[in-house]
């Protein structure tokens, strides 16, 4: 699984089923969140009508489906009334507390399928990386426009044992090119991660243990769950607009942000713009306290007792900062 340290998460999405609606609505439901991993639904909980699954037997089971508000109703998301969201740990990109939500995906029978958060900060624009790799993409999906809610499931270049099922901003053309993990999910307001990593040694129901590689990933396509967790990621929608992150203190070239403290030096930024580095640069992986990204700088972690420090690559200048 990846966790938020993997790229800009990531979604308004509308459920790509085949819905039936014969039945009666059935009434609402609600039950509270909880800060252990156990099963909880944050917000309202909606059955809806069953739907035909895709497969390829003659008579398809039917899946009952259920609609989740999470984040104080800011999204939603529907999914098979047997899988669970349970609540994860917050980290420090979510800054907006208000629409932050963090959960996993878990199925039937207890395995994690999916990590979805919100509340990451608003992304404006991002560093092009278009025409840097050759990608092996397994599918699309979505609105196709540059920060819209979409979809990828591929294989980066050099991983072909790993594969990524995810929500992301970028446009479906891509993700075939792109030099770097796929950027997450933007949505108006703010950004978030809606995506699952998968591994030689993930379990995979309906594939082949002899398979690997592409090979393995394409029969997954294939498979009932497959199909249900993607509709999953591209039901996340959106309800509500996010409000702003508090404001930070600003005096003498310093910050006063949520989860830390800033030494602006001669960086060449402002509180907001090095707040904003750091958010995206901490959803980079971390190696041995480090993260980097090509044409954008690095960072070195801070720790309890010693600052961390960012160094900018657009103005060659450097920041500090510190857990408060």
């Amino acid at each position: 699984m990846t966790m938020w340290t993997g790229a800009a998460i990531s979604a308004a999405l509308v459920l790509s089923g085949c819905s039936q609606s014969a039945t009666p609505a059935p009434a609402q439901t609600t039950a509270e969140t909880s800060t252990t991993p156990s099963p909880v639904t944050a917000g309202s909980s909606t059955p809806s009508a069953p739907e035909a699954t895709e497969g390829t037997s003659a008579s398809p089971a039917k899946v009952t489906l259920e609609t989740h508000k999470i984040a104080n109703g800011h999204f939603q998301v529907t999914m098979p009334s047997d899988w669970k969201l349970v609540k994860r740990a917050n980290v420090a990109a979510q800054v907006h507390e208000d629409s932050t939500a963090s959960f996993k995906i878990v199925a039937a029978d207890d395995r994690e399928l999916a990590e979805l958060r919100t509340g990451g900060e608003d992304i404006w624009d991002i560093v092009p990386l278009a025409d840097m790799a050759r990608n092996t993409i397994f599918e699309t999906a979505g609105s196709g426009k540059f920060a819209g809610i979409n979809y990828a499931f591929l294989s980066y270049e050099g991983q072909p044992e790993k594969a990524e099922m995810m929500l992301t901003a970028l446009e479906p053309a891509w993700a075939k090119t792109w030099g770097d993990r796929l950027e997450g999910l933007i949505y108006t307001g703010g950004s978030g991660e809606f995506s699952t990593e998968l591994t030689s040694k993930t379990k995979l129901p309906g594939v082949a243990n002899s398979l690997r590689g592409a090979e393995r990933f394409k029969a997954y396509a294939k498979t009932e769950e497959y199909s249900q967790l993607k509709k999953v990621m591209l039901s996340f929608k959106q309800l509500k607009d996010i409000a702003p992150a508090k404001p930070e203190a600003s005096a003498s070239g310093q910050c006063i942000g949520a989860q830390y403290t800033y030494e602006l030096a001669d960086s060449g930024l402002s509180c907001q713009e090095a707040k904003t580095f750091l958010t995206r640069m901490l959803k980079e992986p971390i190696h041995t306290g480090a993260v980097d990204r090509t044409g954008v700088g690095a960072c070195m972690l801070a720790w309890p007792d010693e600052p961390g420090y960012c160094d900018v690559d657009s103005t060659g200048g450097r920041f500090k900062f510190s857990l408060k």
